[in-house]
């Protein structure tokens, strides 16, 4: 099932286009969403309606990085830089050459270390925290992409305060970051270096279909407890939710063993199931035809009433304002 972003994770990479008088209700409108949804951080975003929004705003201003690098980057340059690592040998030498890359076409300094068993990417520290963070999110995406196999990390370092979107940090990363660290920095298992790169031109094609959004948000099965737990909520999208002891049982532990494990994550078994009809009930929104009374039967509420609550205090609006711009949704064209 894919993971929501919340608008307010999503606006932060692109409020600083609003000074560049750039058409972003356009662009909005344009993927399905209401220009109301914009100011409401508790709003959610499918990763098509990034993509949509995100495809527009490059049409707008020819740059890759939409105005937050030292230089822009033109459009197709994510291609070309793809075509160019499908053809190196392992992952090693992709890493080396995408930040040959990088630093050619945005001017952004970084470097590869490798150090015992650990494998380092870090990046200059005064770069955009936007571009950080699209940075490490592209990286471990493609680098998974073209080696065809998950690449846990052992940390992620950002040298800003993102505290209170650490949740979607570890959806995203599939690790909690450390923030107001001295530089943008991400490390993973050194053994990995050696994994072949398995990808072709063909297939890089049908992998930037959906692209940014498919580097940037991307939802990652990590290994705490939230996500195993997430994983085994996921599998019946309309059965009814296992209690905690079952669940645990899936789990090989003990239900009050669970419990407290998803305390020192912050998290409850009840807030994940919240959180994935959050999800399950925006995507039905933005893509389905079900009317609200029987999508709301479907997630299990006793009545449309009670839906429309637990939606609005969800996302801060009503279910119909997801609606209200589906007439002008678009598939975002290919990547050039």
């Amino acid at each position: 099932m894919a993971h929501t972003i919340p608008m307010r994770f999503f606006r932060a990479t692109i409020e600083s286009l609003l000074k560049r008088g750039v058409d972003l209700e356009g662009a909005l409108h344009g993927a399905g969403l209401d220009w109301r949804l914009y100011a409401e951080d508790r709003a959610r975003m499918t990763p098509e309606q990034v993509t949509g929004v995100m495809r527009a705003l490059w049409e707008q201003t020819d740059d890759e990085l939409l105005g937050l690098g030292p230089r822009p980057l033109p459009r197709g340059t994510l291609r070309l830089a793809g075509l160019t690592l499908v053809h190196t040998r392992d992952l090693r030498s992709a890493l080396v050459r995408m930040i040959e890359l990088g630093g050619v076409s945005t001017g952004i300094r970084w470097a590869l270390t490798i150090d015992d068993d650990a494998a380092t990417i870090t990046a200059d520290a005064r770069l955009d925290p936007v571009v950080a963070f699209a940075m490490a999110s592209g990286v471990q995406r493609f680098a998974e992409w073209l080696i065809g196999s998950s690449i846990p990390l052992r940390s992620l370092e950002f040298p800003f305060n993102a505290e209170s979107l650490a949740d979607e940090y570890a959806v995203i990363f599939g690790i909690r970051p450390t923030f107001n660290a001295p530089r943008p920095a991400m490390s993973l298992d050194a053994k990995l270096l050696t994994k072949p790169v398995v990808r072709s031109e063909a297939e890089l094609k049908e992998f930037l279909r959906d692209a940014p959004g498919v580097l940037l948000y991307t939802k990652r099965q990590g290994a705490t407890t939230t996500a195993r737990v997430r994983r085994v909520l996921e599998r019946d999208p309309n059965g009814p939710w296992l209690s905690a002891d079952d669940l645990a049982r899936h789990l090989t532990m003990s239900a009050p063993h669970m419990r407290r494990l998803l305390r020192t994550e912050g998290t409850s078994q009840r807030r994940i199931q919240e959180e994935i009809l959050r999800d399950r009930a925006v995507a039905a929104l933005v893509h389905g035809n079900e009317t609200i009374a029987d999508l709301a039967v479907r997630l299990g509420f006793s009545e449309a009433s009670a839906f429309r609550r637990a939606f609005h205090r969800w996302t801060g609006s009503a279910p119909s304002d997801y609606r209200s711009a589906r007439s002008s949704e678009v598939r975002a064209p290919e990547v050039e």
